[in-house]
């Protein structure tokens, strides 16, 4: 088995090697062949950001604050297929089709969006999904989430994607959290919703939903409640008999285990859907010092089928000329059935398409393409080539490796 490591170079790079690969193998990322070139629609002027302006949440929500960016100098790029969601050049052909241009209008809406991805993968026999989007606005993508805003966030999405799971396909759906403590938090701030809300409910990864500290027992017992109350609203542990679908939100990397030994043995085959888990950054922390081993990204989380992702960066790219830094700005997008795309985020803050795939695209890969489409990339044989050369580097789970077991997670 050939890899092919020396495809995942810059794009330039790779095309002179393209000779060496022709065929691009099943599960090797291996050169991004028979890629559509996106039409060119409605060309906008593409200005750089020479100053900041008021979008930098990079969550591809579009905000109210006008502030326009009057220092940005307009340096003459390629155009790219510009315009909003809402003209009709820019309308989506099928589901099948990526989108020309993207800019949810409220997190509602990107929830429904992301419903309508698990829907059709669900639908089509896929069982382990993964649903990623920017949960908190104004965060950078890599944050740590630990926040209570971010974890009431998530199990907000996954109560909007369970109720329509309910209505839509009749599926009873349980809101994991990783441990009980989250599961009593939740249960508090969310029991008027979870009361109206019919077919959804909240569980534990592990199982154990009540208080088994000294102080949950002294509360039982000066409720008189003793400490064996059977009353009506007391949760059963492990009581996973209802649900047709699981949806896995706020898991640490710590906790993966734990996720892994829920799937194996509590799931029983039926789908689970990871909630804006951030799998990327917990990748990242696989194998190190305190935390569980590489091989739980080959063995297990490789088997997860991304069907809705929006991952968001900011970069910025020094130049020979006036104004000598670039601020860009652009996502990896994926809405399940349609293929991969990249989008460039246009100064009116949609997100516009620039390169499409049917495997996912490396974050290397994903800045050549950026940078192409700016007309930003370093001419062959450059200097500035040769002295950036060194820079793109894959992390390690995007290596092609044959200890991988699914190339679920990349395609």
């Amino acid at each position: 088995h050939h890899h092919h490591h020396h495809a995942r170079g810059s794009l330039a790079s790779s095309f002179l090697q393209s000779t060496t690969t022709t065929t691009r193998q099943k599960g090797g990322v291996g050169l991004k062949q028979g890629r559509r070139p996106v039409a060119t629609r409605a060309p906008q002027n593409f200005k750089t950001r020479g100053a900041r302006d008021g979008d930098d949440d990079d969550d591809g929500v579009r905000e109210t604050s006008t502030s326009s960016s009057s220092s940005a100098s307009t340096t003459t790029m390629m155009s790219i297929p510009g315009g909003t969601p809402e003209d009709p050049e820019n309308a989506r052909t099928g589901r099948n089709d990526g989108r020309p241009t993207y800019c949810p209008p409220s997190y509602g809406a990107m929830c429904m969006d992301a419903f309508g991805s698990v829907r059709d993968a669900l639908n089509d026999g896929e069982k382990l999904l993964e649903v990623e989007f920017p949960a908190v606005p104004g965060e950078d993508a890599d944050y740590k989430a630990a926040s209570d805003v971010y974890i009431d966030a998530n199990v907000q999405y996954g109560l909007v994607i369970g109720s329509n799971l309910y209505e839509q396909l009749g599926k009873r759906v349980e809101i994991c959290l990783p441990d009980g403590v989250e599961f009593r938090r939740a249960k508090k701030v969310f029991a008027n919703s979870l009361m109206m809300t019919e077919g959804v409910s909240l569980n534990t990864l592990d199982g154990k939903k009540q208080d088994g500290s000294i102080t949950g027992m002294f509360q039982k017992m000066s409720e008189g409640k003793g400490l064996r109350s059977g009353s009506i609203d007391e949760e059963m542990d492990d009581d996973f008999a209802n649900a047709d679908v699981f949806i896995i939100v706020n898991v640490s990397c710590g906790e993966l285990p734990d996720m892994e030994q829920f799937v194996k043995t509590r799931a029983n085959g039926r789908p689970i859907i990871l909630l804006n888990n951030q799998l990327d950054t917990l990748r990242a922390d696989l194998g190190l010092f305190s935390f569980p081993p590489k091989s739980l990204h080959y063995d297990f989380l490789s088997f997860f089928k991304p069907v809705f992702y929006l991952r968001s960066r900011a970069y910025s790219r020094s130049i020979a000329v006036s104004p000598f830094v670039v601020n860009y700005s652009g996502a990896v997008f994926r809405e399940y059935p349609a293929p991969w795309q990249v989008m460039i985020k246009q100064s009116n803050g949609v997100l516009a398409c620039i390169a499409e795939d049917e495997d996912r695209f490396t974050l290397g890969e994903a800045k050549d393409e950026m940078l192409l489409a700016l007309g930003l990339n370093d001419p062959e044989g450059s200097f500035m080539k040769t002295a950036r050369s060194g820079l793109v580097v894959n992390t390690w789970w995007e290596e092609e490796d044959d200890a991988e077991k699914s190339d679920a997670w990349r395609t």
